[in-house]
């Protein structure tokens, strides 16, 4: 069954439906006891036939809920209402990255590619230290909330969704194509490094404006991810420098032991590119500053200390060249016998010694 505006769901009061995707649909609604708006996802419907997926979707989740994390969306409650299970979620003012990119269409800034970084990678960072992974991060899972946070939602409900229903697609199952990791499409067992291939990804579509891979169905997208190399992040975006191409790259390397072998070390690699990239200042000109005298008008603008400049001949230089012009001409004079007079009448005859 799917829920209606202004209609009872055990303690909550459903107020509208903001949101559905192939795995759950969400709900806004209002919490009176503790006079708070939350928010409600149902997930498929084939959780209301199985008992048992049903246990399993509560024990999972429970598992979820302890991620107490500031870039984590929490886990209020996880209950179910006339044979439909349901998550009760923080409800955060906002819109996911993927209405942003939607949006913006087109590369986004280096400022706010960090920022989502940051706030994504220390989420995962804590989640796989207790041992959960998220294996969905995808734009439409990161919400930028109008508190200035960014958030990562939805985990674990990717593989809690795929196990509940057998007689889903191939497609649904392995959720949305172009974040999917090749481990993760060939049915591999999972480690936290297919999340960190998915992040490769959106970091790849924050740089670029697009996704590396595309194509006209699901499996066709799902076979680049596993045999085709990536694009270079530059050929679309020629301001992507050659070290955050490595960045990307190595994110998006198909064997997963040549990936970054955690969250943090992904984003410390990050913070290394952009501080070796930082632009810095030019050298500024300093000013000549000489003391004010009483009644002297001050400079009107202070010009920049320069190197002084060579002259073509220094005094040394010119006197030597006369000392070997008159040495020069001296032996000559001797040798020719030939008397200064002769170019110049007017000079006194002096005999040659």
């Amino acid at each position: 069954m799917t829920f209606v505006p202004d209609q009872e769901v055990g303690p909550y009061r459903i107020v509208s439906q903001i949101g559905r995707g192939g795995m759950a649909t969400v709900f806004k609604a209002y919490h009176a006891a503790l006079d708070r708006y939350v928010a409600i996802k149902v997930p498929v419907a084939s959780f209301q036939a199985n008992p048992e997926v049903l246990a399993r979707f509560k024990r999972e989740v429970k598992i979820i809920a302890k991620l107490d994390h500031p870039n984590i969306i929490p886990i209020y409650d996880v209950n179910e209402f006339e044979g439909t299970p349901y998550l009760v979620m923080r409800f955060v003012e906002g819109r996911t990255l993927r209405e942003f990119l939607t949006q913006y269409k087109k590369p986004v800034s280096l400022t706010t590619i960090m920022t989502i970084m940051r706030a994504v990678t220390s989420a995962l960072a804590f989640a796989h230290q207790k041992q959960v992974l998220h294996r969905d991060v995808k734009p439409s899972n990161i919400m930028l909330g109008n508190d200035g946070n960014v958030y990562l939602m939805d985990f674990g409900l990717a593989r809690i969704v795929a196990e509940a229903d057998a007689t889903l697609s191939k497609d649904i199952v392995l959720g949305t194509p172009y974040y999917i990791s090749p481990e993760q499409a060939k049915g591999e067992p999972l480690d936290e490094r297919t999340d960190l291939y998915s992040l490769g990804v959106v970091l790849y579509e924050l740089l670029t404006g697009r996704v590396p891979f595309t194509g006209e169905s699901p499996s066709i997208v799902v076979y680049h991810h596993i045999a085709s190399p990536p694009p270079p992040p530059s050929l679309l975006n020629p301001n992507v420098s050659p070290a955050m191409e490595q960045v990307v790259l190595k994110a998006l390397a198909k064997d997963r032991n040549q990936r970054f072998a955690s969250a943090s070390e992904m984003m410390q690699a990050l913070v290394q590119v952009v501080q070796s990239e930082a632009e810095t200042p030019p050298p500024q000109a300093v000013p000549i500053t000489t003391p004010q005298t009483a009644g002297a008008k001050p400079p009107t603008e202070a010009k920049p200390i320069e190197a002084p400049k060579r002259p073509f001949k220094s005094a040394n230089s010119i006197l030597l060249i006369l000392s070997l012009l008159i040495l020069i001409s001296e032996i000559y004079l001797q040798r020719s016998q030939i008397f200064i007079f002769q170019w110049c009448p007017s000079f006194p005859v002096q005999p040659t010694r």
